[in-house]
């Protein structure tokens, strides 16, 4: 494995123009309360975030991997978590997200030293710095660590954004592969805000992660998420099957009185070179 001691030296050049006012490195534990208040939690369903916690927790599994950018204030701008895995390069035997996170999610049961690929796992930008290429810029610092630990894979289990819009569009029935391989015209990437942001960085797509995320709670709690997250956008477009506008899909289990949200994301792959 190479020396770790200098993996965060990046030329000029690969700035943008807007990271003259940023700086970037990796979050400490003592950090976890103060991502999650600016970036965790304003991006995230609540059944999907990461807590202060867990937050806490991968900076102190895999430091190296957790990345956050802050303007010249200190305030949060933008972050990125990682994880290190063990990958043989086949398709086939790509894990699902909940698998790379662990349980709990952060890393600590799944954590592989000796692994030869990063995860990216989640990206989180702040609401006031969204359109000043903070994605492009994680992405460009995710390589420099990559490339920094030796590793031969940077890979994500990523999450299309305008899925949950997109599904509501068509009623309810989309499926969602065609659409994380369907082209915009014109440019040729993908139709997909997130996808096409990362095709811009080279991603190449790679498989489905048919059960990427997959969460149960009580059906009281599912009541609460209902009243209290995005309470109009909620609409049971089957018989205990319920959409809220993400990603994923809740279904009701009344027999043992559990509901269960399931979300697809789509493994890719983006160049070190």
């Amino acid at each position: 494995m190479k020396d770790t001691t200098k993996i965060y030296s990046i030329s000029a050049s690969e700035h943008t123009a807007a990271m003259k006012e940023f700086v970037i490195g990796s979050w400490q534990p003592v950090e976890g309360e103060a991502i999650y208040v600016a970036l965790e939690h304003p991006n995230w369903a609540p059944w999907l975030e990461a807590s202060a916690a867990t937050l806490a927790g991968r900076a102190r599994v895999f430091p190296h991997g957790q990345l956050v950018i802050k303007d010249l204030a200190g305030q949060y701008a933008a972050s990125l978590s990682m994880n290190q895995i063990l990958w043989d390069g086949q398709i086939a035997h790509l894990p699902s997200w909940d698998a790379v996170a662990g349980d709990p999610t952060d890393y600590s049961k799944t954590h592989n030293v000796m692994g030869n690929a990063l995860v990216m796992m989640s990206v989180n930008v702040a609401p006031a710095c969204k359109g000043k290429h903070m994605p492009t810029n994680l992405i460009a610092y995710a390589k420099v660590v990559a490339n920094g630990l030796g590793m031969e894979h940077l890979l994500g289990s990523f999450r299309p954004s305008g899925f949950g819009q997109a599904k509501k569009a068509h009623g309810h029935d989309l499926n969602f592969g065609a659409y994380c391989w369907s082209k915009q015209e014109g440019t040729g990437k993908p139709i997909d805000p997130w996808l096409r942001s990362l095709a811009w960085n080279g991603l190449e797509l790679l498989a489905v992660d048919p059960a990427a995320m997959t969460v149960k709670v009580s059906i009281g709690e599912f009541e609460e998420y209902k009243a209290q997250y995005k309470p109009d956008a909620w609409i049971e477009v089957a018989e205990g099957k319920w959409e809220c506008e993400e990603v994923g899909t809740w279904n009701i289990d009344s027999n043992n009185g559990i509901a269960v949200y399931v979300e697809s994301n789509v493994w890719g792959k983006i160049p070190l070179y």
